[in-house]
């Protein structure tokens, strides 16, 4: 008799096995345990296991969690620090999976890595300097956490599909935090400053007017983006809902920053237009006819931005706090007062303000906060993330293959304008926005670069009448 050389056991045996076990330890439970522990411990292991298959899983589950916040919509989950636990299963899930496809860890060595990488060293040099130290070690917690993001996006996101699957998944995260913020509104729950009422977001994810409205401003041209180049007509006509819904929600926001940011999208997306004259009409006469719809508290909201009789009065006291902030410079130029510092150094009669208020302008918050070597450090970031983003439209001009980077690519151009413009009159450093934004570019690029290579190889062999070998793009995130 022929005996089988199959193996008896093997890695899905053994799974198989573990499931059974587990079946009968549920089973056996279910008359002691609360059922709900039970699927709550079910979810959490299937969750595990598929991270740990599929790390570009874990990245977008990283993604919901990072912008849903369950810790702060329901308190009693804040002590598990999901946002942390999941994080590190994702990292430790991408070491495994490249350890076993390369042999060895590898680590994003591109410019605006090392450049922000370097403003997080900045960041915790400045702990020693700091006005308040447990404000900055607090912030430079917080931001360590951006990075982690940023991280695992350059290294996960390798590949086309990956690409469309994380933007899909931001772009339904943005709008149910609009969404969820206008329900807020609309049951009451909103908060009257300067004699406005205005929509917030439910967690820090949306954060104050200023925040939410800048957010939704900046997420616009990447929703543009999509409603272009999607085929389907139903995504394309939700796009475009979701498009006008946020421009409608930036209005009652009453941000003037993030209308302002608004604007600056907008100008940033003409530049792309083909026909810029009708397009203009267009705009405009949409604006005037919105002006013209708008509740009385909002319109005299926005009007007060081209009032300047007296400027300090319109601009909620940014002129006395910009002061504040140049004082703060001058004093400790070099590393500054200490990254998330800023409200307690305006705070003390020292710089001349006497009241807590953050900076309301992103360069002078950089100055002040890092010192001008944090500002130099910071900006160098900027510098190499624009280079990667017109590299992306460069690279993918006049190619219909990758007609999907140059509209994101010139999305993200759009939506820096935007991210800029809030910054002169907001306090955005450690928005996530910005970085986010940063790894996705990256990523783009590494792409494109990728098949690029692999179009050269193939090329090369046909014209050396050698038959052409399968090119895999994806780089060491393993399975997707």
């Amino acid at each position: 008799m022929q005996t089988s050389s199959r193996q008896f056991i093997t890695g899905k045996t053994l799974l198989w096995i573990g499931l059974v076990i587990a079946a009968i330890g549920v089973g056996l439970s279910v008359p002691y345990v609360n059922p709900v522990f039970i699927i709550i411990g079910i979810v959490l292991l299937l969750n595990v296991y598929l991270i740990a298959s599929y790390p570009m899983y874990g990245l977008l589950a990283y993604l919901v969690i990072f912008l849903y916040r369950p810790g702060e919509i329901y308190p009693s989950l804040a002590p598990l620090r999901i946002e942390l636990l999941l994080g590190v299963l994702v990292i430790i899930s991408l070491i495994i999976h490249q350890k076993l496809k390369t042999g060895r860890v590898t680590l994003p060595r591109d410019q605006v890595t090392l450049w922000l990488a370097s403003f997080l060293g900045i960041m915790y040099i400045s702990v020693f300097t700091s006005y308040e130290q447990s404000a900055t070690i607090e912030i430079c917690k917080e931001f360590l956490k951006t990075l982690i993001f940023f991280f695992l996006i350059v290294s996960l996101v390798d590949t086309y599909k990956k690409f469309v699957a994380f933007m899909v998944v931001y772009i339904i995260m943005i709008g149910k935090i609009a969404f969820d913020a206008f329900n807020q509104y609309l049951s009451g729950s909103f908060v009257h400053t300067m004699g406005v009422d205005r929509l917030v977001g439910t967690t820090s994810a949306g954060g104050d007017p200023n925040a939410i409205a800048a957010t939704m401003a900046i997420t616009i041209p990447i929703v543009v983006a999509t409603a272009f180049y999607a085929r389907n007509y139903l995504i394309k006509g939700t796009m475009v809902i979701l498009g006008l819904g946020m421009t409608y929600l930036i209005t009652i926001t009453g941000s003037r920053g993030g209308m302002l940011a608004f604007m600056g999208a907008l100008i940033g997306g003409f530049l792309y237009v083909r026909h810029k004259f009708f397009t203009a009409l267009l705009v405009v006469a949409c604006l005037i006819a919105a002006w013209f719809v708008l509740p009385d508290q909002y319109r005299e909201r926005y009007e007060t931005l081209v009032e300047v009789d007296n400027v300090n009065d319109t601009s909620s006291g940014r002129w006395e706090i910009w002061m504040a902030g140049v004082n703060m410079i001058a004093a400790r130029p070099i590393l500054g007062i200490g990254a998330g510092a800023f409200r307690w150094a305006a705070a003390s009669p020292e710089y001349g303000f006497g009241r807590f208020m953050q900076a309301h302008n992103l360069i002078i918050q950089i100055a002040a906060t890092t010192g001008l070597v944090g500002l130099f450090v910071w900006l160098g970031f900027m510098f190499n993330f624009g280079k990667k983003v017109r590299q992306i439209v460069l690279l993918s001009q006049d190619r219909d293959d990758l007609r999907w980077a140059n509209l994101y690519g010139k999305a993200f151009i759009a939506s820096l304008i935007a991210l800029f413009v809030a910054g002169g009159f907001g306090h955005n450093l450690y928005r996530y926005n910005w970085y986010l934004m940063a790894g996705m570019t990256v990523a783009m690029v590494n792409i494109v670069l990728d098949q690029q290579r692999a179009e050269e190889t193939e090329a090369e062999l046909i014209a050396e009448n050698k038959p052409p070998v399968s090119i895999e793009t994806e780089t060491n995130s393993g399975k997707s």
